[in-house]
């Protein structure tokens, strides 16, 4: 299962040792610390792309970018980036359909429009199955393209129901 992060989760992932008291911050790294092991054991490939990297790059905090940038490279790296701006390289084009579809996410969810390159990239690549976000107006997309969004919590049930799923086949 091939799982594109936002560069949100990639955030959460440096501060999966951190104590904070917000409810939703702790549910995501309860099921971020599990996918992180499910990772770890093969049965998901956790990736970045140059959009992911572009954005922890203009991180104004150079300690945080540091970290960002060294715990990005424990991820697998996919040179695929749509043309949306801001411009990163090498460049694909989108079709007429999907830009209309992130343009019309994007106007029905305005907060959205920082992350239209971000969905793009995740949703309109072949080899991405789920894009990984704690954003809720993004994970209630529930799909674009073929891309399955989801928070943490959603994409553990997913996997466990798969994994369930596999042991009555077998």
């Amino acid at each position: 299962m091939n799982v594109f992060l936002d560069t949100s989760i990639v955030n959460y992932i440096l501060d999966l040792e951190n104590e904070r008291k917000d409810k939703i911050w702790q549910e995501n790294i309860k099921y971020l610390k599990l996918l992180k092991k499910a990772g770890a054991n093969g049965a998901m490939i956790f990736i970045v792309n140059p959009t992911v990297m572009w954005q922890i790059n203009n991180v104004t905090d150079e300690n945080r970018k540091e970290k960002l940038i060294a715990k990005s490279k424990e991820f697998a790296f996919e040179d695929f980036t749509l043309f949306f701006f801001p411009l990163t390289f090498p460049l694909f084009f989108p079709t007429p359909e999907q830009i209309q579809n992130i343009e019309t996410i994007c106007k029905k969810h305005p907060k959205l429009e920082d992350d239209k390159k971000i969905i793009a990239d995740a949703c309109f690549n072949e080899n991405i199955d789920i894009l990984l976000t704690v954003d809720k107006d993004l994970s209630g997309q529930e799909k674009i393209g073929k891309v399955k969004i989801m928070l943490p919590k959603q994409l553990w049930d997913y996997y466990e129901s798969i994994q369930l799923h596999q042991c009555r086949d077998a």
